[in-house]
């Protein structure tokens, strides 16, 4: 989730604790801490791979927490025994951190080293609109409020009971579209998965299908409340998940997907995309494949095909450009203004 989000449920969280203000600081700043690994001086396509990775961890959170009281208690010269009572605040920040973010679809790595999967619930996305208004109004409720400890606790735990109750609401609801969907499939289906829209009663609902050593994607505009399908559209990725041969010469479609993928930027790519999805294009001399990856939910949705392109020449050569984003028109009515 959003920076700010996850710096004022610290806050918010600090206030209620009743923290001095070196320890709120210290609160707000293990509330935040996690997303270092969004900052990089080398590339975008650097902070696209490494973001929400280990260090949005279980693991991470509990080394962080020892790393902050540490430096803490050693910069402001306090006794090692201080420790016993900043690691768990530090803790607190951390794990809010976690939770928040496993609530998105880009999830996290929580269970890492152990295991790579990523774990994502799937009710909101990076930015809520509903979720910061609230910590928002919250925290400027408790500055004014400022010495009045009582209110500023049950002001505290009403946000917290708001952001749990609101997580419920949209779990509920992700289950009843994802249960429509699943009603008209007939077993074929490799993964059927619901992601968020702004309202908790409206979610995109995806089937997808195997096509051509690739995936077909069907894309549900779905009303969870009223049981009904709004809408529809398809995008089909052949070769997407084609494992086949990628020696030289690369004079296949199939060969030159298979190709770009040993690109270490492209697979990290691909892994964070939700519907990770290839257009191939031959060059008119028949020498090289032009191969962009992009994410057909976000195409599909925002009418922008966003990915990460490669040249792959017919003998093996990978040439990755960039990440590029080409906008186009939404393919159907399912853009996010008619959600």
């Amino acid at each position: 989730m959003d920076v700010f989000s996850h710096a004022l449920l610290g806050f918010i969280l600090g206030q209620a604790f009743r923290l001095d203000t070196n320890l709120q600081l210290i609160l707000i700043v293990s509330s935040v801490s996690l997303d270092i690994d969004a900052l990089s001086i080398r590339s975008r396509e650097a902070v696209f791979r490494t973001h929400r990775g280990p260090m949005h961890s279980i693991l991470a959170a509990l080394l962080a927490s020892l790393a902050i009281a540490t430096g803490y208690t050693f910069f402001m010269r306090l006794p090692t025994t201080t420790l016993l009572t900043v690691i768990p605040i530090c803790l607190a920040g951390l794990l809010s951190h976690l939770l928040l973010d496993v609530s998105t679809t880009g999830g996290i790595t929580a269970l890492w080293p152990f295991s790579k999967k990523n774990i994502a619930l799937n009710l909101t996305h990076f930015i809520d609109p509903t979720f910061l208004g609230a910590l928002l109004i919250v925290a400027l409720i408790i500055i004014c409020l400022k010495t009045d400890i009582t209110a500023i606790q049950i002001a505290a735990a009403a946000v917290v009971m708001f952001l749990t109750l609101t997580s419920g609401v949209r779990y509920y609801e992700k289950n009843a579209a994802t249960r429509i969907v699943k009603g008209l499939d007939n077993g074929v289906a490799l993964e059927i998965v619901s992601l968020p829209t702004l309202r908790p009663d409206r979610w995109w609902t995806i089937r997808k299908t195997p096509f051509e050593n690739g995936y077909r994607y069907e894309i549900y505009r779905i009303d969870s409340m009223h049981n009904k399908i709004l809408g529809k559209d398809s995008v089909e990725s052949p070769y997407a998940d084609y494992s086949g041969s990628a020696e030289p010469p690369i004079d296949s479609p199939q060969k030159a997907v298979a190709c770009s993928k040993r690109d270490k930027r492209i697979s990290a790519s691909i892994d964070k995309f939700l519907l990770p999805a290839v257009k191939i294009t031959p060059s008119s001399n028949g020498e090289m494949w032009q191969i962009l990856w992009y994410d057909a939910f976000t195409h599909m949705s925002r009418g922008e095909r966003r990915g990460i392109s490669a040249s792959v020449r017919t003998d093996g050569t990978i040439t990755v450009d960039a990440h590029r984003t080409h906008t186009t028109q939404p393919q159907s009515s399912l853009s996010l203004m008619n959600m």
